[in-house]
């Protein structure tokens, strides 16, 4: 048997919420640097660039959450979403700190969608 098999419930929480936290806090800064680029572009609209830039790194971020957390990958991603996006922004840089909420709401919507498609996905590909 392997040691994390030997881990209770609430340790194995535990052990998620925090490797959760470290994460979103990458995750924040992977997205504000994302948030950045699409605003340095210049492009016509850049709240949808922002958005389409943030859909395809949800895409792999998506990937890698269900790559490594194989009990709760999509209240992984949501967890790790609130996280990286309300509340540490929001403790480093207060109000200011947060996107603009149609781009908050379109990436916070998105990660968990993107978990539970990828989720399917990697099981429909395992089970060929």
């Amino acid at each position: 048997m392997t040691k994390a098999t030997n881990l209770s419930t609430s340790q194995q929480l535990i052990k998620h919420l925090l490797l959760w936290v470290v994460f979103g806090y990458c995750y924040q800064s992977a997205i504000s640097l994302l948030a950045k680029m699409a605003v340095d572009a210049q492009p016509e609209y850049p709240l949808i660039t922002a958005f389409a830039y943030g859909l395809g790194f949800n895409i792999l971020a998506a990937h890698l959450i269900t790559k490594y957390d194989k009990h709760w990958p999509v209240i992984g991603s949501a967890f790790i979403g609130l996280v990286g996006l309300v509340a540490v922004p929001f403790l480093l840089s207060g109000e200011s700190g947060l996107l603009a909420i149609p781009l908050l709401v379109g990436i916070l919507f998105t990660l968990p969608l993107c978990s539970y498609i990828v989720g399917l996905i990697k099981l429909k590909l395992s089970k060929n």
